[in-house]
């Protein structure tokens, strides 16, 4: 789109810095990432003095996380200056819980204040697939593995994965609800 990709956020370095490490993405040259406050808002003052046009940021926050880049923007804490019709994309829903939920529609409502336009019907999925599982499980050979954020049933598939794996149900592959201790004994 003819724009330079900024990340911004110390996650969102550390996660895509990690991933660029691993070799599990390969970003464009032209790239920016930055998560060191200071390095975060010296690049704001450049997207401003050098044109909004030209800078595509892709921020943290999409749950209104209140120290996230996005919720700081939003607050007038960076830099950045939002303009009336400047857009922001949710890439992901809220995660069902109410801390999130009334986060999010705070940050929502600051960011509208100052005339943002708000696109949030927008989803990318934030789970991999069984293909990127498979990947997971073969990079990190892990010695043992506690399936999460699921019911039982939603667990199911990630198990008979993990069981292809050779990993064994009670052994080293752990199912549990939420709230229950495992125990691990080396």
């Amino acid at each position: 789109i003819g724009r330079q990709p900024v990340l911004l956020g110390r996650s969102m370095e550390k996660y895509s810095g990690t991933a660029e490490r691993l070799d599990f993405v390969d970003f464009p040259d032209d790239l920016g990432m930055f998560g060191h406050r200071k390095s975060v808002d010296r690049t704001f003052k450049r997207i401003m003095n050098e044109g909004k046009e030209n800078f595509l940021p892709v921020v943290t926050g999409h749950q209104g996380e209140p120290r996230a880049m996005l919720t700081r923007m939003a607050r007038g804490e960076t830099p950045y200056e939002l303009d009336d019709g400047d857009k922001v994309v949710f890439s992901a829903r809220v995660i069902p819980e109410p801390t999130n939920e009334g986060q999010r529609y705070q940050a929502e409502k600051l960011l509208g204040m100052q005339g943002a336009r708000i696109y949030d019907d927008i989803h990318v999925s934030g789970h991999m697939n069984q293909e990127g599982h498979y990947k997971m499980l073969d990079a990190l050979q892990p010695q043992n593995i506690i399936p999460a954020h699921q019911d039982l049933k939603g667990l199911s598939g990630y198990v008979k994965l993990c069981e292809g794996e050779g990993y064994q149900m009670g052994r080293d592959l752990h199912v549990s609800r939420n709230g229950n201790l495992i125990q691990i004994v080396d």
